[in-house]
């Protein structure tokens, strides 16, 4: 009987440790001696769970790795990360907006993944600090059963008119990274981040009548179901419920969009940085990119052709991407709270 409860003591302690290393293996250093090598991975995600989910399943299976993921809108993982900054959890952040991370610069870790010379050079951060994972034009929709086709916003100017007053689904930038870019393209299409661009923001926050959304997955799912008129959303969502047969239409604003990189990022001192790079690097492969076209996104991959349901890059709705677009992110937000709040 002591002899079989020895062996029980041995097997609890075993079992201890195996958790309290969060399942690590180990492996040879080539010295004779052995390191502890992590199996997990912590992600911040704010992207829709319907085509990331697979993706996100696919690695583990590939590497062993288990991710741990924490979603939340981008706005809110950004704060999270500056929060935690002297202790990060996380290693990994993706999802929003690049004007985002323009935010947390000084908190990502510089990367340089093997396919730098097949992705757009122009779509990540000159000291690679974050990555595009796929480009991203913000959107207007609208429901055909509350707005004829002819009464259809066609640009952006057109979301000002009085009878859309109220019936805007719009996310929140503080809350929202894409709701963020919209506020960034917006800005750039009427005239800039200046007295000009900020009058039109005034009108358009005027005419939203107080009415904002927690998160961007909001806007097509609310103009969808007959809850707001029109929206302002990201392509991804707009055509994954278009596709389906939801009650949605897209614009693409005559006056323009931009297609936006939408970033993944190592976050610095994270604890698990190599698990990291493995995500990054697998999000990046040609591999999954040929696959991101059918998940409704535009790869950033040079080698990678659009399927045929997408506008074309070269679209003139489309204007040009610049790294300026991304200066001057937190007296943005600041001032977009200031309207907010009638300043």
């Amino acid at each position: 009987m002591k002899r079989i409860l020895v062996v029980l003591m041995v097997l609890l302690v075993a079992a201890g440790f195996v958790f309290a290393n969060g399942g690590a293996d180990a492996e040879d250093t080539g010295d004779g001696s052995q390191k502890e090598v992590s199996k997990e991975l912590t992600l911040y995600h704010s992207h829709p769970a319907s085509w990331t989910d697979p993706l996100i399943k696919e690695f583990q299976e590939r590497t062993g790795i288990h991710v741990n993921v924490v979603g939340a809108g981008t706005g809110e993982l950004a704060a999270r990360i500056k929060a935690e900054k002297e202790a990060p959890q996380a290693d990994v952040l993706w999802g929003g907006g690049a004007p985002t991370y323009q935010g947390i610069l000084d908190l990502l870790q510089p990367y340089e993944h093997p396919y730098m010379d097949d992705v757009s050079s122009w779509s990540r951060d000159p000291q690679n600090r974050w990555h595009g994972s796929i480009m991203f034009p913000m959107v207007i929709i609208y429901n055909p059963k509350l707005v004829a086709p002819e009464d259809a916003p066609k640009t952006w100017d057109d979301l000002l008119k009085p009878e859309f007053k109220g019936r805007i689904a719009h996310a929140d930038p503080t809350k929202s990274g894409s709701a963020f870019t919209a506020l960034t393209i917006q800005l750039a299409v009427k005239g800039g981040n200046n007295d000009q661009g900020w009058a039109w923001q005034k009108a358009f926050v005027e005419n939203l009548d107080g009415k904002l959304l927690g998160s961007s997955s909001g806007t097509y799912k609310g103009v969808s179901d007959g809850e707001y008129a029109v929206g302002i959303t990201y392509e991804e969502g707009a055509l994954r419920y278009y596709r389906s047969g939801a009650d949605l239409e897209i614009v693409y604003p005559e006056d323009g969009t931009i297609n936006f990189p939408i970033p993944i990022a190592i976050i610095k001192n994270g604890p698990d940085p190599e698990n990291a790079q493995k995500f990054v690097d697998f999000i990046l492969s040609k591999d999954v990119q040929s696959r991101m076209g059918e998940l409704n996104n535009r790869t950033v991959r040079n080698d990678v052709e659009l399927p045929d349901f997408m506008t074309p890059n070269d679209s003139p709705v489309f204007r040009p991407y610049s790294l300026e677009l991304l200066e001057n992110t937190d007296a943005k937000l600041q001032r977009w709270k200031n309207l907010i709040m009638g300043k």
